[in-house]
């Protein structure tokens, strides 16, 4: 079983407010240009190598009477589209500090292309934010495509719609519609941004053919559900989940429906029927509380996610393209004292524990509840599905990230949740607590943007210079990137990480 929606990531929402949610600027002025596209003609910019065009709308806004439904395809606009800024951001209980609007118009995606053609078409990262399905955003600085795409790539990040608006079921809305698609907009809307992709990526160099989805967190657990999704089959060629893959069940559609006629009432009582709803102003569904409040994620539909993810998987109903799977080695950190008073939960058991833990060396109390924490929330559980992706023939390559750039190595003892971003957008110098971008951090930002671009590129992260076995299980290996460069483990952390999956997923929380 995995841990999903409540742990998931929102770190975005901490970035430093005032980032401008206007196209940056480099050391050359940007130069705009046009493109036409099966969508429509749009005006980009161009500048230090790169395209980009944002803010460019994937299906229609989904407000008034098409709230709460799926994405509705957009038909093509006349006259030339400026795509110079990001979209709105999706409501969401905080802001994501990315310096746009919040809106339920929020369907809009972003796209990063080197400005150099090539004779053939460029194979496509397509990205899904984190923030526990409930925050964040595409706009956010850190996911600037701009790097990524020096690599050789075409980068799209997406927004789609979050918490309620995102994964509201209702038993008005079931009423309304009991055969239709149901609860789970925000992966509906994702399935609508791989749709226009496939469209019109050829226009813009990109090949429809060779597609990866990718995500972080609430992303990767959202390309980790997609990939049990029969309406997301043939969308994408290769998958990328990053620390993505929990140990809570997946949620079913009876207590997603219970849960939201519970919010529903709160918002206003005498709503009962889906028109009623519908007509409720945004913010007062929105609310005032805290921004992670309430039990909205996905659920077992039936449609988009016919069971739980978890089973498909270890049945191998999954799609079998080739996956890059793996987390980080301090991911606890980010979730402040989860994990806490697991000594004492645990009792006698805790003896065990402490045998096969050295809490990254230390050999603390709180430090050992932080690791066995981690392992048990996310690095389990990622092997798990990794294992089961590879026993059926799915070429999987698992890694494990345990860098920590200089400045912050005596505050913290491993790679906390999402610090694997940073260095893959080329962006460590938005880390938390500081991270200079300098020659001493260059080699990590290298390692991870060369072997994801191998990887989208070839459907392997591996070279003859750089190895990294695809995973075998009857001799398990991962790639771990260390403070000291990249290095092959076998058996990694094999006698940890199975006590860690033994112990009840409810344990890490009193």
């Amino acid at each position: 079983m995995r841990r999903r929606a409540a742990l998931l990531c929102w770190l975005p929402v901490l970035l430093a407010a005032g980032q401008s949610g206007a196209l940056a600027s480099g050391p050359a002025a940007p130069k705009t240009l046009t493109v036409a596209l099966p969508a429509g003609t749009l005006r980009g910019a161009e500048v230090d190598g790169v395209r980009s065009f944002l803010g460019v709308p994937y299906a229609q806004p989904p407000v008034g009477a098409l709230r709460w439904r799926a994405p509705r395809a957009l038909g093509p606009w006349s006259g030339v589209r400026d795509a110079l800024r990001f979209g709105p951001e999706c409501m969401q209980g905080a802001r994501a500090a990315s310096g746009v609007s919040m809106s339920e118009d929020c369907l809009y995606l972003n796209v990063w292309v080197p400005a150099r053609r090539s004779r053939r078409q460029l194979p496509v990262m397509v990205w899904v934010h984190g923030g526990a399905f409930k925050v964040g955003t595409a706009s956010q600085p850190v996911y600037e495509g701009a790097s990524l795409a020096r690599a050789g790539l075409i980068v799209v990040t997406l927004n789609y719609r979050l918490g309620k608006f995102g994964f509201l079921a209702h038993p008005a809305l079931t009423a309304e519609d009991p055969d239709g698609l149901l609860g789970n907009y925000g992966l509906m809307d994702v399935i609508a941004a791989l749709q226009w992709v496939h469209t019109n990526i050829k226009s813009l160099g990109g090949d429809p053919r060779k597609v990866t989805l990718a995500g972080q967190s609430a992303g990767g657990a959202a390309v980790y559900d997609l990939m049990t999704s029969p309406l997301a089959a043939g969308l994408f060629s290769q998958a990328i989940i990053e620390s993505g893959v929990f140990s809570t069940p997946t949620t079913p559609f009876a207590t997603a429906e219970r849960d939201g006629a519970a919010a529903a009432r709160s918002w206003d009582p005498g709503a009962t029927d889906a028109a009623a709803l519908r007509r409720l102003p945004a913010a007062q569904i929105q609310g005032s509380g805290p921004p992670l409040a309430g039990n909205f994620g996905p659920m077992i539909d039936g449609k988009v996610l016919p069971e739980d993810i978890a089973t498909a998987f270890d049945a191998g109903r999954m799609a079998r393209v080739p996956l890059l799977i793996g987390s980080n080695s301090y991911e606890a950190g980010f979730f402040g004292d989860t994990g806490k008073g697991l000594a004492q939960r645990l009792g006698e058991s805790w003896r065990r524990v402490t045998a096969v833990y050295d809490g990254y060396g230390t050999h603390q109390t709180e430090l050992i509840e932080k690791q066995l924490t981690t392992d048990m929330m996310i690095t389990a559980p990622t092997r798990t599905a990794a294992r089961a992706a590879a026993a059926r023939g799915a070429p999987t390559f698992l890694y494990y990230y345990s860098y920590v750039p200089p400045a912050q190595r005596t505050r913290t003892p491993g790679a906390s949740h999402m610090d694997e971003v940073y260095a893959l957008f080329g962006h460590l110098n938005l880390m938390p607590g500081g991270a200079a971008a300098d020659a001493a951090t260059t080699p990590i930002v290298a390692a991870l943007q060369e072997r994801w671009a191998r990887f989208v590129t070839t459907g392997t992260p591996a070279s003859k210079a750089e190895p990294w076995p695809p995973l075998d299980l009857d001799a398990p290996q991962l790639l771990e990137f260390t403070n000291s460069g990249a290095v092959v483990r076998s058996n990694f952390a094999r006698e940890r990480l199975d006590l860690a999956a033994a112990i009840p997923a409810g344990a890490v929380q009193p």
